[in-house]
């Protein structure tokens, strides 16, 4: 979706030249640092995201994977519920992924029934299916295992002025001790512009209703899910564009000194902006520069191998769940072999590394904690001779296949020049990697179940 944006174009601070092309790709919106509020652990996600949605006076938006159904998720709801029927104005949006929100007969679309009865004219309760199970699919493959085909995956939580970005789902696991990134911002154009992708998703997604009823939307294709989120972008742009131009000419400029770009990857739908920008920022930034890159789930697509082995000129490290923290890890069935499989894929890749001679730039590390999974994902950019990041890429997308073609992934693109802000990147980043370790050497000693040597390349693209 690149395009031309030459409004823009007199606003670029010049420490992010190499990055111009992003104004052509995503709307800008241009903060202030003290907007940005940075948690750092799963407990912080929680008691935020009640706070927030214990307050919210206009809106509260969810998109998530699920909704859990323990007793922190359920408590986490009666806060919500018991702020919507107080506040009559309140609006209460909710999207979930179909198969994964309908697993079991307890499940995110049960706990979630009490708004649909009790406040049905405040809430909006949907369900995404992926379009490849629409029909007879959804039927034949099993309960789960209809998961690997697609999914509704964005992390995003709004409430008024208010959306937390993150990895992590509402759920127990994500609140106790599973390790993700969560970035909040405060700011009303931003929060309107992921409200409206949560509003534009659900409109293509099956409404729950009274008596636990579902209404299955018709006249859903591919094509109009696409039509509706490009021009969705395309008005944000122009709409960002005018009030770039205008500030850029105003004689009392605004006080901003970060700049946010938020990404969506639908490539199901051929929305494909997070790509466009993590193989952008890969591929531009300078000699002489360092990005450190994390996912819960290693296994970059050939374009992303590619560009790190032999396009990208920055040092690489690049940090991973060890396998005693993949929340797959002692799971019954195929998906025990999960945590194998991902092994076997970083293994791949270090071969290719020492292939390409790229050792000496290329890092691998591994995330391992006494009772803690990792599910952290993202992208830290250190400008050369820095010692801070200056920018980063937070949200739902893990860097593979199944994030680049068949999840519906948003992310956000954070550039500043706030020494406050990078420094509170930095110890972000540095915290992840306080639990982590190379692991290069490992991996190439590490066994693999021959059951997973075998099946690991036929379904490499699901992982």
């Amino acid at each position: 979706m690149m395009r031309n944006s030459n409004l823009s174009l007199r606003f670029k601070p010049t420490e992010f030249r190499y990055f111009n092309w992003l104004y052509g790709i995503a709307p800008c919106f241009p903060v202030h640092a003290s907007k940005i509020n940075i948690m750092n652990d799963p407990r912080s996600f929680y008691d935020t995201l009640c706070e927030r949605f214990q307050n919210a006076n206009r809106r509260i938006s969810i998109a998530s994977l699920y909704i859990g159904t323990g007793t922190l998720e359920r408590k986490l709801l009666a806060v919500t519920k018991e702020n919507v029927m107080m506040k009559k104005n309140l609006k209460f949006t909710v999207v979930v992924d179909y198969q994964r929100g309908t697993r079991g007969e307890i499940n995110s679309k049960t706990v979630l029934q009490d708004f649909v009865n009790d406040v049905p004219d405040q809430c909006n309760i949907t369900l995404f299916q992926t379009p490849r199970l629409h029909g007879s699919w959804s039927k034949v493959l099993p309960a789960r295992y209809n998961e690997i085909v697609g999914l509704q995956h964005m992390k995003l939580y709004i409430a008024d002025d208010s959306v937390l970005l993150s990895g992590a789902n509402c759920s127990n696991d994500y609140f106790h001790q599973r390790q993700d990134r969560y970035i909040e911002i405060q700011d009303a154009d931003i929060a309107n512009f992921y409200s409206d992708v949560i509003d534009e998703i659900s409109k293509y997604s099956k409404r729950c209703e009274k008596n636990n009823l579902i209404n299955n939307k018709k006249g859903f294709t591919v094509q109009n899910v696409t039509n509706g989120i490009t021009q969705l972008i395309e008005r944000w742009q122009n709409i960002q564009d005018t009030k770039l131009a205008s500030m850029t000419v105003s004689t009392n400029s605004d006080d901003a000194d970060t700049w946010v770009f938020p990404l969506l990857q639908m490539g199901e739908f051929n929305i494909t902006q997070d790509e466009q920008v993590t193989h952008g920022i890969l591929s531009c930034a300078p000699r002489g520069s360092y990005i450190r890159l994390a996912t819960g789930y290693f296994n970059l697509t050939e374009q992303y191998a590619s560009t790190l082995l032999r396009g990208c000129k920055a040092s690489i490290s690049l940090l991973m769940a060890h396998p005693n923290a993949n929340g797959f890890m002692g799971a019954s069935g195929p998906a025990g072999g999960i945590p194998h499989a991902y092994s076997l894929i970083a293994r791949k890749f270090w071969e290719k590394v020492l292939s390409y001679n790229q050792a000496s730039r290329v890092k691998m590390l591994e995330y391992e904690r006494p009772g803690w999974t990792f599910h952290a994902k993202g992208l830290w950019y250190y400008p050369p001779g820095m010692d801070v990041p200056w920018a980063t890429v937070v949200g739902s997308a893990n860097l593979g296949e199944r994030s680049v073609h068949r999840d519906l992934e948003a992310q956000a693109a954070i550039f500043t020049v706030s020494p406050d802000l990078q420094k509170r990147l930095h110890e972000e980043c540095s915290k992840l990697h306080k639990y982590s370790a190379e692991c290069s050497n490992e991996l190439q000693r590490r066994e693999t179940p021959l059951w997973v040597k075998a099946t690991v390349g036929l379904f490499r693209t699901y992982f």
